[in-house]
């Protein structure tokens, strides 16, 4: 028996990010796709630009304010950086996703100790599940 030939789906273009964020400015994901796309590509400006008018937008969207504060901290503007990480450990300890608000919470905490202290240092954090 043959096996099919696996299937790669192409990212879209930044192009078609651009536009499909146009017609859909009320879609918080737009950003989001948009956004992750210029940070891949290593385009930490442009990231932190989109991210950020994402959060002017969506000010409550950890997952928003999360991809803005990696971006920034890549930018080189730890301060700022630092703001977003410590708003996002608070807000993502209320989302209804646990598994997801523990996830964020601990890479919020690790990268704002990077900043502050050089290292994740998360020992003190708590693994198991309440």
């Amino acid at each position: 028996m043959t096996k099919a030939p696996v299937q790669i789906e192409r990212s879209p273009s930044i192009e078609s990010l651009q536009e499909e964020l146009k017609r859909n400015p009320k879609v918080v994901k737009n950003y989001l796709h948009l956004g992750w796309t210029y940070y891949v590509q290593g385009s930490y400006d442009q990231a932190s630009r989109i991210l950020s008018d994402a959060q002017d937008r969506f000010p409550q969207d950890v997952e928003v304010l999360y991809a803005l504060a990696l971006a920034l901290k890549k930018n080189g503007d730890s301060d700022a950086a630092l703001r977003f990480f410590r708003k996002v450990t608070l807000l993502a300890e209320k989302m209804e996703d646990r598994t997801k608000s523990g996830m964020l919470r601990r890479l919020a905490i690790g990268h704002a100790n990077v900043i502050t202290e050089g290292s994740w240092n998360l020992s003190h954090e708590t693994w198991e599940s309440k």
